[in-house]
């Protein structure tokens, strides 16, 4: 009986060896989705300055969309980014996205602060121009963002809507400008600087609340900051001064391409979304 008894005791001891053996064995990682992506919004939506514009909405091969489509199982299915494009603009192009989207990025929200009207009167300033126009419009822009969180996150529930299982990626956008050098003869320069990228601040802060709101709604959105991927390569108005921008700066030879991002801009874009996305 003894030796029943302690056969038993064995074997059941043998079998908890393996158990364990083999739960500590390495996890099988689970597959990578493919990716079906839709991108929806604006210039940036479109990468308008990532290379040669292809048709009127300045789309190009060279945009974030285009280059997520170059990652590991990544499908991109339409673009439907295009130049100009609001956030009202933006709801004619859900007809893109249905149930078989699982991706969604979307980029909006510059043109309802008319944020190239900042840029335009800000440029004026910085070369010795009347600083007035540039501190109204950037005041206009600032005083407006908040305006947008509502009609934005409507929109982004409406793409939750029509695409229920898909996870949507709303980036902001990067910071124009570099800091000029920390000398004195600089101060005023510096200080009109900080106010056209605060305007991005504050357009970016309305773009989160509007991310938030959508969440708490329900839709499976995340926000995607591209500030700090940008983080030394704005535009130095200072010539000689450190530089190595990632935005367009030829207004005659490259009209489409100018103060939007480069390949390399979009390359920095796609790198945020790959890593918001987890992929």
């Amino acid at each position: 009986m003894k030796r029943r008894i302690l056969a038993a005791l064995a074997a059941v001891a043998l079998g908890a060896v393996v158990l364990v053996a083999g739960a500590a064995g390495p996890a099988t990682a689970s597959p990578l989705l493919v990716a079906k992506h839709v991108a929806l919004g604006d210039s940036i939506a479109a990468g308008q300055g990532g290379g040669v514009p292809l048709d009127a909405c300045a789309r190009t091969d060279g945009g974030y969309a285009a280059q997520l489509d170059q990652a590991p199982k990544f499908n991109l299915l339409r673009n439907a980014g295009c130049s100009g494009a609001t956030i009202a603009d933006t709801m004619a192009q859900l007809e893109q996205v249905n149930r078989g989207t699982n991706v969604v990025t979307l980029t909006v929200g510059a043109n309802d602060l008319d944020l190239d009207q900042v840029y335009a009167a800000c440029a004026a300033a910085a070369a010795g121009g009347d600083p007035a126009p540039c501190l109204a419009a950037i005041q206009m822009a600032v005083g407006s963002a908040p305006g947008i969180v509502m009609p934005l996150s409507s929109l982004i529930g409406s793409v939750a809507q029509r695409s229920p299982n898909a996870t949507i990626v709303v980036t902001g956008y990067p910071h124009l400008l570099a800091a000029p050098p920390g000398a004195p003869q600089f101060a005023q320069l510096a200080a009109l600087v900080a106010a056209v990228n605060g305007a991005t601040d504050a357009l970016n802060a309305a773009i989160q609340g509007a991310v938030g709101a959508a969440a708490a709604g329900g839709a499976n959105v995340l926000y995607a900051d591209v500030v700090d991927a940008f983080a030394g390569h704005g535009v130095q108005l200072v010539p000689g001064g450190p530089s190595d921008p990632w935005f367009g700066l030829d207004p005659v030879g490259d009209p489409a391409g100018y103060l939007h991002p480069t390949y390399a801009g979009y390359t920095a874009y796609t790198d945020v979304i790959l890593d918001a996305l987890g992929r």
